[in-house]
This record gives structure tokens, sequence and C-alpha cells, in this order.
């Protein structure tokens, strides 16, 4: 954290130069700390963390940086082929539907991600420092929110380098406004192996083992399901192999070992919304949630963007699930097929048992959101995935009928 001083040296040169006197006046802010005053209690590592992930959550969810909402959707599967524009587009909606990604593009801004690199910085520099001020702050305290920092600053990073490919790196706090902000971008290659892959490992290094997590926070689940998807996007279906067998001798938020080895241990189909919403269920590995309370409106560019969404369910897929609509509530629980359009993406909501929210009465934009960064579904398929690339039909079709099953 930088320190933010306003000099006023020269009106305090002009007060008192008729006098001779050789003060100056310092206006210290009183919404910034200065580090060398900030963490020293277990409840300065509670806040520090706190803005890490609403950081991070700002950047998926909320007006993050740039002048978008949604970047969970507009970086993620808004790329893909499930997704079309609509008549209210915007540029840069245009542009990710097409997967035209230009650099003017007002969705393309990594700055946040840097944001949330930043404060994660900071708690891996001082938190260790804490206990010497704070006898509070036991090991385990320090250990997990270690693990989290690293974890959190891997995540950002692997986004950064899905997305971006080569970009600078920073693993210090940026301390002194002397320092030069500029870096080089380095290989994304360089990315993986200095700092994503070995934040990983130390994080799950240092978190608590066969504990219990909270949806909301990265766990011991949340860790190995990252560096199992990491090794994915490389290509090494070995290694993740090994991070996807220790996510499945972790424990879900529901206090059950994910397993991972039938269909039991999935939710059932009847309780699929609640992996959704807040209900920490067998499925849950980590999760964001934003309140429009504290956060404002989460308006997802699939769902409720300022009354006129800019992407759609792209026609394809709303025939297909038109198609079982009437036998698999599942699909209706997801898209609106009542709307005259294909962009009321009700996926994130908690929907009547009508099928259908009332988009006026129910005032969505207001709605809390509960965005899944990661589930044992997902994980699983990604494991047969896996399977398949290592020639284990077997294995691959075993866990991809659990999944359908």
């Amino acid at each position: 954290m930088k320190r933010l001083f306003l000099n006023i040296s020269m009106l305090a040169t002009i007060a008192i130069g008729g006098n001779g006197c050789a003060k100056f006046l310092d206006e210290k802010p009183l919404t910034e700390v200065e580090t060398n005053k900030y963490f020293k209690s277990a409840k300065d590592i509670t806040a520090a963390m706190a803005g890490v992930y609403a950081s991070f959550q700002q950047e998926m969810t909320g007006a993050g940086s740039g002048s978008t909402w949604g970047k969970y959707v507009f970086w993620g599967e808004a790329r893909g082929d499930n997704y079309d524009r609509t008549q209210y587009n915007f540029a840069h909606a245009v542009e990710i539907a097409s997967n035209g990604l230009s650099s003017s593009n007002a969705a393309a801004n990594w700055s946040g991600l840097y944001r949330t690199i930043g404060r994660a910085n900071n708690c891996i520099k001082y938190i260790p420092q804490v206990p010497q001020f704070d006898r509070t702050a036991t090991k385990q305290v320090i250990d997990g929110n270690l693990a989290q920092s690293y974890a959190m600053r891997a995540m950002c990073y692997f986004w950064i380098v899905r997305i971006w490919g080569d970009a600078p790196i920073w693993l210090e706090p940026y301390t002194d406004v002397a320092e030069e902000p500029n870096r080089a971008r380095e290989k994304a290659e360089d990315i993986y192996t200095k700092v994503i892959i070995p934040d990983l490992l130390k994080a799950y290094d240092l978190i608590p083992k066969t504990t219990t997590p909270s949806q909301w926070h990265i766990g011991e689940g949340a860790i190995c399901a990252m560096l199992a998807d990491v090794y994915m996007t490389r290509k090494d279906p070995d290694n993740a192999m090994v991070w996807f067998n220790n996510l499945f001798k972790a424990k879900a938020p529901s206090g059950k070992v994910f397993t991972g080895q039938s269909a039991a241990d999935l939710v059932p189909q009847a309780d699929w919304k609640k992996v959704f919403l807040n209900a920490n269920t067998n499925e849950n590995i980590w999760s964001i949630h934003w309140d429009f309370t504290v956060n404002g409106c989460a308006c997802l560019p699939n769902s409720l963007y300022h009354s006129n969404s800019p992407l759609q369910i792209d026609s394809a897929v709303m025939t297909d699930w038109q198609a079982i609509q009437a036998t698999d509530f599942r699909a209706r629980q997801t898209v609106d097929f009542a709307a005259s359009l294909r962009d009321r993406m009700q996926k994130y909501y908690a929907v009547p048992a009508t099928g259908t929210i009332d988009w006026g009465a129910a005032k969505t934009k207001e709605l809390p959101v509960y965005l899944v960064m990661y589930r044992l579904t997902d994980m699983m398929l990604l494991y047969a995935e896996a399977a398949n690339q290592k020639d284990d039909m077997a294995t691959a079709l075993k866990w991809l009928n659990i999944v359908r099953t």
C-alpha cells in the first residue's frame, strides 16, 4: 500500500515565511493507513483478506476495470459458441461474441486483476509479521490466510495468461511512488512456471487439510481444483490426475469428503439449482457471493444488463433446451422460455416454482448472485477428459456416465 500524503509545503511556506519558521505541514488522509502502521493484529489480516476477495469479485461480477460489467461472463463462456450478441449489443460485446477481441475493447482491461495481485502481494509480505504484535494470530491463522493470498495471486495470473498471454510479473508490493511502475511483459510459459504453479503448490502446503471450508473462501479443494485446471490447460494430464485425486480427498463446504466416485457424490437432480445458490452443497468448491445491498447491481451481460442484455443464448442451444424443458426442469431453471428474447438467463437466480422470474416485480438488478468458480461436476468432467487424453477410455466413460446419470 503506497503512502499517500498531501504535502502542502508551498502553502505552508507562504503562511510561515514572515516569521522565518522552517516547519512543514503534512495532511495525512484519514482513509489511508501506512503499511508500517497496519498488519498489527488478526483483525488487520481479516480486513486485508476481505479487500483481496472484494477486488476479485468486483472484477468478475461488478463494474470492475474498464466500463463493462460481468467479466465472469465476458472473459468466460461469452467467447464460446453458446452465446450470441443481441440487438442491444455494444462494440465490445460484438467483438467478444465473435471471439475477435481487440486491444481497444472495454472488457480487455487487466488492471483490476493487477489490483487484486497487488493486494495479495501486500498480504504475502506483511501477514507473517502479525504474530509479533498479536498472540491470537496463530500459525494456523497465518498459514491459512497466506495460502489464500498465494492462491488468489495465482488465479489472477491464470486469467491473465489465458486471455492476454505474455504479461508483466509483480511479486512484491508497490510501496514507493519513485519506483518505476511499468514492467516489460514476460512469456506466458514463465508466468506458469515462475508464478502460477509455484504459488499454488505453496498454497497447498500451507492450507489446513481435511477441514470444512467456507464456500466463499479458497480452501484445500479449491487449490486442488485450480492446479488440476492449470495442468489440463497446459495439456499435462499426468500432473492433473495428481490434483484431481487430491481434490477428491478434500471436504466440500457441506462437510462431506468430495470423493467424486459415483453419482451419489453429486447433488440429486431435484437439488441441482442449489449448486448456484447459497447452499453449501456437496458439489460447491468455491463460489463468489455478490450482494446488491453491499456491492450494487450484478448486471450480468447474459441475464440483465441495464434492462437490455447485450448477450443471448445461441439459437441452436435454445432449440435443444426447448425440446427437453417440458421433462427436465433444469432447462427451465436456466433460461426463461417465456421471454420474447433469448437474453434472460435465470441460472444464477432463485427461480420460483412457476419456472419464470417476474423480471419487473422481482427487481432482478437487486437480487443476490452466487457465481460458481469451481464445482465438483465440472472437475469430474475434466477428470474424464484427462483420462481420455491418457488413452484410458474406460475411466473416461465411467466418469462421463456418472455425471450423465
